[in-house]
C-alpha cells in the first residue's frame, strides 16, 4: 500500500516553501519526497511518517526507516517551528538522525536526546547556478542525447538496475516515479548508443516555484564509464532545465569519483550532512 497522496502533497508543499525560505540551506527538494516514496514502493509498512500542521499548514514531519537493521529517522522542520524538534526526535525507536556538520543548533538538540556519534558516510550538498546555457559536450559517433518516453520504461529501468544492483527499482515502480508530480520525462535525460541501449542517464527533479532542479539519481553502465558519459548526460539534462527556465541545480554525493564529477560540472558543496547515533 502507498503512501496516502493527500501525506506526500503536504510535505511537498511544505518542502518547496521551505526552500523558498532556506535557499540551498533547505534540507529537502520536492524531488527527494517523490524519488523516496515511489522507488521504495512497497516498502510503506516499514516505515511510521508523522505530520505537525499548524493553521491548516504543514510545519514538520518526520519519517522512521529501517535501513541495514537500523532504524533512522528523517525529518524537517519549519524555522518558525523549531520547539517541535524536541517532539521529533522523541522517537525510542530511532537509532540514526541527521544533521549538517555546521548547524551547532540542530546537533544540539540531537545531542540532548542522545544521538550524539557521527555514523556512515557524509553527505554533501552541492549548488550551481545556471546564469547561461550550458553546452552538453559531442558524443562518440552513433551516441545521442534524448529523454525517455513510455516506450522507453524497460530499458530505463534495466540501467538504474545495472548502476546501482542490488536495486529494488521494477517497472512497476518506476511507472509509479513517472507518475508523481514534479517528474518531467523532459527532465528523464539518456545517452543512448548506437544499438539502442542506455548508456548513461540522469534524472532531473523541478522545483519551478523556486528554479532550482535535482539532479537524482545519475548512472552509467561500468562498460561506458571513464569515457565522459557522466558528466554529459548531467550537462544534458541542466541545458533541458534552463531552456525550461530553470536558473539553480542542486545534487547530494558521497563518492569521491560522485563527488569530482559534479565538481568539475560547476556544482560547489555548501553542506554536509552527518547521521548521528543513538547509543
Amino acid at each position: 500500500m502507498r503512501l496516502a497522496p493527500e501525506i506526500v502533497a503536504a510535505i511537498q508543499r511544505m518542502t518547496v516553501e521551505q526552500r523558498r525560505l532556506l535557499g540551498v540551506r533547505a534540507g529537502w527538494h520536492v524531488g527527494d519526497i517523490a524519488w523516496g516514496t515511489r522507488r521504495h514502493e512497497g516498502r510503506e509498512g516499514e516505515w511510521r511518517i508523522r505530520l505537525w500542521v499548524e493553521g491548516g499548514a504543514p510545519v514538520a514531519w518526520s519519517l522512521l526507516r529501517e535501513d541495514d537493521g537500523e532504524h533512522h529517522l528523517d525529518h524537517d522542520v519549519h524555522p518558525d517551528h523549531l520547539h517541535l524538534l524536541d517532539d521529533i526526535l522523541r522517537a525510542p525507536e530511532a537509532r540514526v538522525a541527521y544533521a549538517f556538520e555546521d548547524d551547532a543548533e540542530r546537533r544540539a538538540a540531537l545531542a540532548a536526546h542522545g544521538f550524539a556519534e557521527p555514523r556512515g558516510k557524509p553527505l554533501h550538498f552541492n549548488a550551481r547556478d545556471l546564469t547561461a546555457p550550458p553546452e552538453p559536450p559531442p558524443l562518440p559517433a552513433g551516441f545521442t542525447y534524448r529523454a525517455v518516453g513510455p516506450a522507453d520504461v524497460p530499458e530505463r529501468v534495466a540501467i538504474h538496475r545495472d548502476v546501482w544492483a542490488p536495486s529494488r527499482v521494477t517497472e512497476s515502480s518506476y511507472a509509479g516515479v513517472r507518475s508523481e508530480w514534479p517528474y518531467r520525462e523532459s527532465l528523464d535525460c539518456v545517452v543512448e548508443t548506437p544499438d539502442g541501449r542506455f548508456a548513461a542517464y540522469c534524472l532531473a527533479w523541478p522545483d519551478d516555484a523556486n528554479g532550482v532542479a535535482e539532479l537524482e539519481p545519475v548512472g552509467v553502465r561500468s562498460e561506458f564509464r571513464r569515457r565522459g558519459l557522466g558528466g554529459a548526460v548531467c550537462t544534458f539534462a541542466l541545458r533541458r532545465w534552463y531552456d525550461e527556465g530553470g536558473r539553480q541545480a542542486i545534487v547530494y554525493c558521497q563518492s569521491e569519483p560522485a563527488c569530482a564529477l559534479y565538481d568539475a560540472l560547476g556544482f560547489r558543496r555548501h553542506a554536509t550532512l552527518i547521521g548521528y547515533a543513538h547509543p
